[in-house]
């Protein structure tokens, strides 16, 4: 199967998608399909060697059904796209880590770019222990590498959010495995001390 025979047929299905998702008052109003959609994008833009950030994630939205024409025009488009920043010059990831640190550029760009999700912990150390210079680069790409899998992710985010019940030993298992930023996060998220306490 070639791009194209993927494409066409997984924009169209997106554009369905983003289309149904407006209709039900958007993401905080269906938050499996909004998952549903991120998971498509993704698919999509690495199918071209796209990061999914916001840049890209706009060549995808659709607020209408596509004809046949305006696909093929937006393929054209991410093929363009995907390109210009395959012929630009690779960073490696610290180079990528320092250059977000030294220009206080959004998470949401940077994060995608070294294939990392964009989670409440993994901001949490973009904006709070990157951005603050809280520790070295080499520790913090490896946390930002070592908890980027869905189990660790969704652990955390719901111990962020204090919707487990046996939160306590959650933790004490997240840190036994090695998650290095767990306290100062759940404290951030307490809101009980300012970036200076941790």
């Amino acid at each position: 199967m070639t791009n194209q025979d993927y494409l066409q047929p997984a924009l169209i299905e997106l554009s369905t998608l983003q289309i149904a998702l407006d209709k039900k008052g958007g993401p905080s109003e269906d938050g499996q399909l909004f998952e549903q959609i991120l998971e498509l994008q993704d698919a999509i833009l690495n199918s071209l060697g796209l990061p999914l950030t916001p840049p890209n994630e706009k060549l995808l939205h659709c607020k209408t059904i596509p004809s046949t024409t305006e696909v093929n025009r937006q393929i054209d488009l991410l093929i363009k796209t995907a390109t210009a920043y395959l012929l630009t010059t690779a960073k490696t990831e610290l180079q990528t880590l320092r250059d977000a640190q030294e220009h206080n550029l959004d998470p949401f760009f940077v994060l995608p770019e070294l294939k990392i999700s964009t989670h409440a912990y993994t901001i949490f150390i973009y904006e709070k222990i990157l951005l603050k210079r809280k520790d070295n680069l080499e520790n913090i790409l490896h946390e930002l590498k070592f908890v980027n899998h869905p189990a660790i992710l969704d652990a955390l985010g719901r111990l962020g959010f204090g919707t487990l019940e046996n939160a306590a030993t959650i933790t004490d298992i997240l840190k036994a495995v090695g998650v290095k930023y767990i306290e100062p996060f759940i404290i951030h998220n307490s809101n009980l001390l300012t970036d200076d306490d941790y």
